[in-house]
């Protein structure tokens, strides 16, 4: 096989990347993705996010139309936790339900009201309980219950990799990587084909909603001659089942690899590990998911928001356009690494916590929010931007311990990848952060995409487990900065205590 189609469909972009079985991208294209948000509400038009990956991808087979030709195989990743509701023809009845979506938390908690052993269930079987705050169960149970002319409409619930795949082949399938957050699937085996009935049952969901499950590295089928034709790919390439960013993530940074974690923060930041096992730990937001390699298990430690809250205060504080002034820039992130350049770490003191959408690991919870600390007249732009980074850094080794501690291998080095790993002035401040070395991926934010690609050329035999991780391209390499540790450690530790600190005062708030 000559070349294959990765598609990263993300929170805010569409990507596509044309990969040939030695890993090189021969051609890539991203498309932007909007979102409506308003309070609990975020959501996305299926058709707009369709017609980004149609635009990514008519650009790359545009670019390398001979490459394109012999493309004998695609494969989708996605941002994962949304819902599309489509019907028998396979068009959306609603818009797509965003996992920062967090309507329907109050369904899932009544499951665990009305069947009080439910929470053993589910975590025995699955792995997450029933808590809802942007899991797809939580969409499904709001659309059944509190939308019922949508559901009435609906003839099965998709994620937007399986919704991409349906407009690919015209075919209805999902598996059990795609469908793990509506906590369906009995995790305790990795390759189940049906539902477990006793989550069916205990979750009241609409079980003839829900798509057929196919095996997790099956074909779904050969694009519709009309889409092959739109796209400028062989009408015989084969489409295969898709993955979350999660699970393909670790193909992209090598965290099959022993000593290896990987680092994606895009427009959140993710730690990604594998292990052999299915385990969870409730305390702390973590839990094993099933992955698409080699019966191993994923790690699945989402940390929150990450460049999407750097990218907020800087469209929104540094470069606002609004009854104040006009400060828009086109490229926000154009000087981001000068600015950061301006400030000694550490950020003179001033602390940004993250959480503008709530806490998930290491410790959940939808009432925190974001903010600055530790003003002074001394302040300026630079301190945020570089303390908004920082902050970021933080978070994400706030989770890292709690990590090595679930998994019982230490972490010796992150593979970082994402837009944030564009920026080495932000890939150092990791490895000083987190005190371990960082590997930046080469074409970061076409990690995903890439691997896809390259999972594409594994599932149709072009490649095996050893070639992937033997394609994991690093581009540059930070060691800590020694000089850095004190200032880190003692911002680290007040970030940490923040949160307790902090926590009263938030649920007050965000009552």
């Amino acid at each position: 096989m000559g070349h294959t189609l990765g598609i990263d469909v993300g929170t805010t972009n569409a990507k596509a990347a044309l990969v040939a079985d030695d890993g090189t991208i021969v051609a890539s294209a991203s498309r932007p993705i909007p979102t409506v948000r308003d309070g609990d509400v975020a959501e996305q038009s299926p058709e707009a996010l369709w017609d980004a990956v149609v635009g990514a991808v008519r650009e790359v087979t545009a670019a390398a139309p001979a490459a394109a030709g012999t493309v004998g195989a695609v494969l989708c990743a996605s941002q994962y936790s949304s819902t599309v509701p489509v019907d028998e023809q396979g068009s959306p009845t609603g818009d797509l339900v965003l996992y920062l979506d967090q309507r329907g938390t109050d369904h899932s908690f009544a499951i665990m009201e009305r069947h009080p052993e439910s929470l053993e269930v589910f975590v025995d079987h699955h792995g997450i309980p029933p808590v809802g705050g942007g899991l797809s169960l939580a969409h499904i149970l709001h659309l059944q219950l509190d939308r019922p002319d949508v559901h009435a409409a609906t003839a099965t619930y998709l994620e937007p990799m399986d919704f991409v795949n349906l407009r690919l082949t015209g075919r209805v399938a999902a598996t059990q990587c795609t469908m793990l957050t509506t906590q369906m699937c009995d995790n305790r085996t990795i390759g189940i084909t049906e539902y477990d009935a006793d989550l069916v049952r205990l979750a009241g969901v609409d079980a003839d909603r829900l798509p057929p499950l196919i095996d997790i590295g099956a074909a779904v089928g050969e694009p519709l001659p009309e889409i092959a034709d739109e796209l400028g790919i062989p009408g015989d390439a084969i489409v295969y089942a898709g993955v979350n960013d999660s699970q393909v993530g670790a193909i992209a940074t090598g965290a099959y690899r022993p000593g290896r974690a990987g680092a994606m923060i895009g427009t959140t930041s993710v730690l990604i590990e594998t292990m052999d096992r299915k385990d969870t730990d409730l305390d702390h937001e973590i839990a094993s998911i099933p992955g698409p390699l080699g019966g191993r298990y994923v790690v699945f430690a989402e940390n929150g928001l990450g460049g999407k809250a750097l990218e907020h205060v800087l469209a929104n504080l540094v470069y606002a356009s609004d009854e104040l002034a006009h400060h828009v820039a086109a490229d926000h992130f154009e000087h981001l690494d000068d600015a950061l350049r301006a400030v000694q770490a550490g950020s003179e003191g001033v602390l940004f916590l993250p959480w503008l959408a709530g806490t998930l690991a290491p410790r959940a919870d939808t009432r925190m929010r974001g903010g600055f600390l530790n003003l002074s007249l001394d302040t300026r732009r630079t301190h945020l931007v570089r303390a908004v980074v920082e902050g970021i850094c933080h978070n994400f080794a706030w989770l890292a311990p709690f990590v090595e501690d679930f998994t019982g291998e230490h972490i010796e080095e992150f593979v970082f990848g994402g837009g944030a790993a564009r920026s080495p002035v932000w890939a150092q401040t990791l490895a000083d952060v987190v005190d371990r070395p960082v590997r930046t991926l080469e074409a970061p934010d076409f990690a995903n995409a890439r691997a896809a690609a390259l999972l594409a050329h594994h599932r149709a035999g072009t490649l095996d487990e050893d070639d992937l991780a033997g394609l994991v391209i690093v581009d540059a390499e930070f060691e800590p900065n020694a000089a850095n540790r004190e200032a880190h450690d003692a911002m680290h530790e007040q970030f940490v205590a923040v949160f307790e600190a902090l926590q009263p005062l938030y649920h007050g708030l965000n009552a």
